[in-house]
């Protein structure tokens, strides 16, 4: 498989639009990598995992044919990860489409995505904007196209039914884990055994919060969590791990995290990150 890191920040992107912190400044002088999009990824140029506020600039910004992608799997209803706007637009009258698309996700995304489109008056049935809904459930898995996905429960947005997510395709796994504090005990049962090739895993919270495991996650839970997913045969001996998601708030900027995450095997997450495994 192969995975493009379409975006690699929080809610607020960074640096953060009206933000006059420290980290913010130094983003925007320095760029690069310390420009992050709000986060989604590409798996293998047919499914996106997220669809968020930043879907222009990044599938421009990396070439990604929208018209090849044959599913979006949310991992739940927050406004960074589920733009509903930039969905009517398949709508007829603003432009030809004529490829369905499948959208995997909670009852809270649907819902929220109707009550958006529908408020716009740009839509009143999914129907209308070609859209095929495919509802998940914690450890239900599904399989379209040749792609495994295993949605399990994430420690974030009470009450919204938030998933972190298996993706297997051609005997390879991949763990998408953003989003997310230290996982419930109901989805480490499920993760035990997986091995997986490659997982992304939230570091919200950076460096200057290590140790925020509810929720998000700091620097210090993201190295418990990869090594409790080692431990339990989660990931393979040689799996690549990356820490991705992170929110200004950190305080940590892309070499920051690079020297703290470097001695430990981790990865750290940025725009435009291809991944193969």
């Amino acid at each position: 498989m192969k995975i493009t890191v379409l975006g690699s920040a929080a809610a607020e992107a960074m640096p953060a639009l009206w933000c006059e912190c420290e980290t913010c400044a130094i983003a925007r002088e320095r760029g690069g990598r310390d420009v992050r999009r709000r986060t989604s990824y590409c798996i293998d140029d047919d499914t996106l995992v997220d669809f968020g506020p930043d879907a222009f600039w990044q599938t421009t910004s990396f070439n990604i044919d929208l018209r090849k992608i044959d599913r979006i799997v949310f991992t739940h209803r927050h406004s960074d990860h589920l733009n509903p706007l930039d969905l009517a637009w398949r709508r007829d009258g603003f432009s030809v489409v004529t490829k369905p698309l499948k959208v995997f996700g909670s009852r809270p995304v649907f819902v929220r995505l109707m009550k958006e489109v529908a408020g716009e008056g740009a839509a009143f049935r999914l129907e209308e904007l070609r859209i095929v809904p495919q509802l998940l459930q914690h450890g239900k898995r599904i399989e379209d196209g040749g792609l495994g996905i295993l949605p399990l429960a994430a420690n974030h947005d009470v009450g919204g039914s938030p998933f972190v997510h298996v993706f297997s395709r051609g005997g390879r796994k991949v763990l998408i884990c953003n989003d997310t504090g230290f996982p419930p005990e109901a989805t480490w049962e499920l993760l035990t055994g997986q091995g997986i090739d490659a997982a992304f895993i939230d570091c919200t919270c950076g460096i200057a919060n290590p140790d925020v495991a509810n929720g998000h996650m700091g620097v210090n839970t993201v190295v418990k969590v990869r090594d409790r997913l080692m431990a339990c045969g989660a990931l393979k001996p040689d799996a690549q791990v990356f820490a991705n998601h992170f929110s200004h708030n950190g305080h940590a900027l892309h070499a920051d995290l690079e020297a703290f995450f470097a001695p430990k095997g981790i990865g750290v997450g940025y725009d435009g990150l291809v991944v193969s495994c």
